[in-house]
């Protein structure tokens, strides 16, 4: 990966066995939560997806509500964490913000519970997108918040998200 790329993380705690959590990791086109208001307005919504994502080197691909999709390739992946990287996009913003992949680490936090971290690296191609770079970090927050509500909420740890009932996705494949 570049050296210059933008990066967001998000570090949650969770009061369970990081073993217990490293079986709910998933992505965002994973997730049975409703995406927030936030994340349906500004981001294409996920749709399908194929593949897997369990190995170095399986590649999971998800077509998504603009028409466009996204594939993420396995870089590295052990137990408590994964690499992966964007190997291919269409989706509504490609070309001016790219995404490049990221890192969903759990490790153990001493007290029987654990601390999940969510990395996601960014390029920004467009120069007029430069001014707004806090407001696309938040936003990629956003969307590391739902994932880890849903991995909440299939923890059975608490209620997800006020407000965003969990819905089944259709036509999930891994």
């Amino acid at each position: 990966m570049k050296a210059n790329l933008n990066v967001v993380r998000t570090v949650k705690h969770l009061d369970c066995d990081p073993g217990r959590a490293w079986d709910k990791v998933c992505f965002y086109e994973h997730i049975e939560l409703q995406p927030t208001w936030l994340l349906r307005t500004v981001l294409p919504v996920p749709q399908r997806t194929t593949g897997a994502y369990r190995q170095a080197g399986d590649i999971s691909s998800c077509q998504y509500s603009d028409g466009g999709y996204l594939t993420k390739r396995i870089r590295a992946i052990r137990e408590g964490r994964v690499d992966f990287d964007v190997i291919e996009q269409t989706i509504r913003y490609a070309g001016r913000i790219d995404l490049q992949g990221g890192t969903i680490e759990i490790t153990p936090d001493g007290r029987g519970g654990c601390v999940v971290e969510m990395i996601t690296y960014y390029d920004l191609r467009a120069a007029w997108l430069r001014p707004l770079r806090r407001a696309i970090d938040y936003v990629v927050g956003a969307m590391h918040r739902i994932v880890l509500a849903d991995m909440r909420a299939h923890l059975g740890l608490a209620a997800a998200v006020r407000g965003t009932p969990a819905v089944p996705r259709a036509q999930t494949q891994i």
